[in-house]
């Protein structure tokens, strides 16, 4: 039967079934205020689940590792502050709005994919692989780069480009599914559709990363910082996961 009424109501139908789902999840959520979304401001009795509970912000799409990465920028850097060249890889909607908003930022989005964007996704600027980027060396202040390396089959060369790019004294964030349990990052690009999803996350996903996923960054030329700022914050009401670190990337 499910599969039946699937088949009646196509794609389209599906997808406005699930923003009517969700809409009415957001209404009843927002009666609340357990939870604050610190990206738009929102709160809820708890975010909307997306793929696990407490997750989506309704209002500005945020997940719990974009909340992150803002607070991050926004308290531990100076990256609202002056001019900048910046290079936003697989921009994410919640990110991008508030980045546009600043005049004085140089803001590029880039993306090889663009036939399909999710809820969190924007389209962006400059079609363009992370293993292949069309700026000439020593270009951008920031390059930020969040959840992409799990689906590049050559993530050591896409991390190069990236330090090809920056500046001197440039940085970059870039974040990652990082299992810390694990000591050694698991490829999965050949296996079953089935096998990568349980290792991996996603049948995308042609690797899991362990807690060497510092010293391939650090491979690639840069100095890494791994932050543990989430624990400073009061993550709980701002939906955030309490073991996520924070990778920043320099290039000095």
């Amino acid at each position: 039967m499910k599969t039946f009424l699937k088949n009646i109501v196509g794609p389209s139908g599906r997808k406005k079934l699930r923003a009517l789902q969700a809409s009415a999840r957001a209404t009843v959520y927002g009666l609340g205020n357990n939870v604050e979304c610190p990206i738009c401001g929102s709160t809820y009795s708890q975010f909307l689940p997306f793929n696990r509970p407490n997750a989506l912000c309704y209002t500005c799409k945020s997940l719990e590792r974009h909340r992150l990465v803002y607070l991050y920028l926004k308290n531990r850097t100076d990256f609202f502050k002056g001019k900048k060249e910046i290079l936003h890889f697989a921009p994410e909607k919640c990110l991008h709005d508030v980045i546009r908003t600043f005049p004085k930022l140089h803001y590029q989005t880039a993306d090889l994919m663009t036939t399909y964007m999710d809820a969190i996704g924007v389209v962006p600027d400059l079609v363009m692989s992370v293993t292949d980027i069309q700026f000439p060396a020593d270009t951008f202040d920031v390059v930020i780069c969040n959840h992409v390396f799990e689906l590049v089959p050559d993530d050591a060369k896409g991390m190069r480009e990236i330090y090809r790019v920056l500046k001197l004294g440039g940085y970059a964030i870039i974040q990652a599914a990082v299992n810390n349990a694990i000591e050694k990052t698991i490829e999965t690009k050949d296996l079953s559709a089935d096998e990568r999803k349980r290792i991996a996350g996603a049948h995308q996903h042609v690797r899991r990363y362990g807690k060497d996923y510092r010293q391939r960054l650090v491979a690639a030329g840069f100095e890494v910082e791994v932050s543990k700022y989430v624990q400073e914050l009061d993550w709980k009401r701002y939906g955030l996961m309490p073991d996520e670190d924070v990778y920043l990337c320099w290039k000095k």
